[in-house]
């Protein structure tokens, strides 16, 4: 390590960034660049510009823990940074290297919540693995082997969306087996490197028992990490297959007679998935909800505030970027498409719903009563185990094999 306590990858890295950023104060006092201090309030928070914020890294004995587990990890930044630096990459880095430096774990008080998520996350009593016997297919067939995989957030939502989603796949496509596991990426964005293999190994190990060749995520992190670490695995997300599959006969035009406008709000972590942004805007027109375009969407959209977890870190940084965020709309509706991004906007000040609730949900209007805040973390875990029991009923009596 060094006497920054990085090491020297890292240190390498902060030393690209100080000598490739153009950000800095001219001799006339006119700003150059500086595009990302626009686009941040985690920089803003720190300093005047990611030059000055990574030479004093460089000159630092010590770099405050904070400064790094408050990055959204959301590449706002390099989305408008005329040199594409990855600062996102530069404080992962610094996070493994702090993890590293005290015994395996995070020093941050509010991490413990974190580390205890991901503990019960591949806990036995909160997943399950249900194997359809339609996948035990002869060799010569082609049938593709496939898999569900609600993840986290949705599952601590609400059950109910979890069952109803796997009854629509298994009511359109053949061999819909389940897998309730976490992608880890809790682990992973805390720099517990070594632990996040380990527990990713785990779910791969379900993925490879049941030899699958697709896996059908419900959530934008999953969608990433099964595409990264899984590349035996087809990872497909359900907004860009519902408008193959279609969706449930009782949900085409619900929303037609609704006298609301939806703000929608793309998940950052897919921003550069453009079939995913089509098949949520499929989704809305097929219901016939009215919608509102933000001037951030598609790939140029921002985050939510929950990514990086720096809600558990700084929160109060956490609620200044939810509610910018949740201020560039209009509406006072919004929809999202992740679970959190919904615990976000609740927390920036509206009102609003998961895409799965206008799908599966009654026609919501303005008399419509609408959640206030997210939920407490013990009725997320009583949800996630309703989940993992919903699963496993939707197998029952028929034939969809064994649980795990």
């Amino acid at each position: 390590m060094k006497k920054n306590n990085c090491s020297s990858e890292t240190v390498k890295k902060m030393q690209f960034i100080s000598e490739q950023c153009i950000g800095r104060t001219s001799d006339d006092g006119k700003d150059i660049c500086k595009l990302c201090m626009k686009q941040c309030k985690m920089l803003n928070e720190f300093t005047s510009a990611p030059k000055e914020l990574f030479d004093r890294f460089l000159e630092a004995d010590h770099i405050d823990p904070i400064i790094p587990y408050s990055c959204n990890m959301c590449s706002d930044c390099t989305l408008v940074c005329p040199k594409d630096l990855d600062l996102k990459e530069a404080f992962l880095h610094m996070r493994k290297d702090i993890v590293e430096e005290n015994k395996g774990k995070s020093p941050l008080k509010g991490h413990k919540g974190i580390e205890m998520h991901q503990t019960l996350s591949f806990a036995k009593m909160f997943n399950t693995t249900k194997e359809s016997k339609v996948n035990k297919r002869p060799k010569e067939e082609k049938q593709v082997k496939r898999v569900f995989m609600p993840g986290c957030s949705l599952p601590s939502y609400k059950p109910e969306l979890v069952e109803s989603i796997l009854v629509h796949l298994q009511d359109k496509l053949s061999g819909m087996s389940s897998v309730l596991k976490c992608c880890g990426k809790p682990t992973y964005l805390l720099g517990q490197e070594e632990l996040f293999h380990e527990r990713y190994g785990s779910l791969q190990a379900e993925f490879d028992e049941i030899e699958a060749d697709e896996v059908i995520v419900a959530c934008q992190n999953c969608y990433n990490m099964v595409g990264e670490y899984s590349p035996n695995q087809r990872v497909v997300s359900l907004w860009s297959l519902l408008p193959e599959i279609g969706l449930p006969e009782g949900a085409l035009g619900v929303g037609k007679e609704s006298d609301l406008t939806f703000a929608i709000h793309d998940s950052c972590p897919t921003r550069s998935v453009p079939e995913i942004h089509t098949g949520v805007r499929w989704i809305m027109d097929q219901l016939g909800y009215e919608v509102e375009e933000l001037e951030k969407s598609k790939e140029n959209t921002t985050c939510c505030g929950m990514g990086g977890m720096v809600g558990a870190a700084n929160f109060p940084l956490a609620q200044q970027v939810m509610t910018e965020r949740a201020s560039q709309a209009s509406s006072q509706h919004m929809v999202v498409y992740c679970a959190s991004c919904r615990d976000a906007m609740l927390i920036g000040g509206k009102k609003a719903l998961h895409l799965w609730d206008l799908v599966f949900g009654e026609t919501y209007t303005s008399s419509s009563s609408f959640d206030i805040k997210p939920h407490r973390p013990f009725t997320n875990w009583k949800n996630r185990y309703k989940s993992k029991k919903c699963i496993e009923k939707t197998y029952e009596g028929a034939p969809g094999g064994h649980s795990k």
